[in-house]
């Protein structure tokens, strides 16, 4: 009985210990029920932020038949640990330990790129210019080079396609793979918003596709020995294509405030659509 009392009290100190969960607890306390653009206005941090907390209290937070939230019984009985255990709720958050280990940062930061996506959902607006930037940059590596990258593809174009279009195929790339993400989102787990924040997640997320061609672009002289590299070549697409599903998974959760599970799959659906299409043009003679 002890112990079932301890994972109670565990529980309620882990979903409170976040300022922010707590202060979506009191809001729902004082008002006995919000909609989400209430709690959004109120709170002033982004969608998938937001999405991320309800979702971190879920017992604690559910949604009536009008889809406003309404604390439930262990919500209001949380309440009142609240109120009264408030110091030993801090004292539980500061025990969280703090150290990271070497991998943990490099798959956080280099591999998910959660600090960037994170500054990038802050404020989307200011961000724009940003991934503007990112699909221009695409769009004119990818006329210079000749090259389209296009997942575990790089491919030529032929007679099919005039050259001067590779400038649109990057940023019609990008349009697609968030245009889908966002459809998924909305779909099959029913969130919506953060379309803002999205759209500069996932530009930023197809950087590294850039890559290969970039790198050809640098050492045009010796490109015909990077080319005969072609295990090396490969390898390196390959790796490159696992980097930018990584970052599509993380950018789509952070935007949308969805566990990595779930953005995974949505990635990885990207993925797949991205390469049927591509056989479909191959099989037009596009390329």
């Amino acid at each position: 009985m002890l112990d079932k009392s301890h994972e109670s009290l565990t529980r309620v100190y882990n979903a409170l210990a976040n300022p922010t969960r707590r202060q979506i607890v009191q809001i729902l306390k004082e008002r006995g029920k919000a909609g989400f653009k209430d709690l959004h206005d109120t709170l002033k941090i982004s969608v998938g932020a937001l999405y991320h907390h309800l979702d971190s209290l879920e017992g604690f937070v559910a949604q009536g038949a009008d889809r406003k939230y309404v604390l439930t019984d262990d919500g209001r009985a949380a309440i009142s640990a609240l109120s009264t255990g408030e110091e030993r709720i801090m004292a539980n958050a500061a025990q969280t330990p703090t150290a990271e280990s070497r991998f943990g940062f490099f798959s956080r930061e280099l591999l998910f790129g959660r600090t960037v996506f994170n500054y990038l959902s802050q404020e989307p607006l200011r961000s724009l210019p940003i991934a503007a930037m990112i699909l221009a940059l695409g769009g004119a590596i990818s006329f210079l080079t000749n090259l389209e990258p296009i997942l575990l593809f790089y491919l030529n174009p032929t007679q099919g396609i005039a050259k001067t279009w590779f400038l649109l195929l990057f940023p019609l790339g990008w349009f697609i793979t968030f245009g889908v993400a966002d459809i998924m989102c909305n779909l099959f787990y029913h969130r919506s918003g953060g379309e803002l924040s999205l759209i500069n997640s996932t530009a930023f997320a197809m950087l590294p596709l850039l890559l290969v061609p970039g790198l050809i672009l640098l050492i045009q002289p010796f490109s015909a020995v990077v080319q005969s590299a072609t295990a090396f070549t490969i390898l390196l697409q390959v790796a490159v294509q696992v980097w930018v599903v990584c970052l599509l998974s993380s950018a789509v959760s952070i935007s949308k405030g969805l566990k990595m599970e779930r953005t995974a799959l949505i990635s990885l659906a990207v993925m797949y659509l991205n390469i049927t299409a591509v056989i479909f043009a191959l099989s037009l003679g596009l390329f």
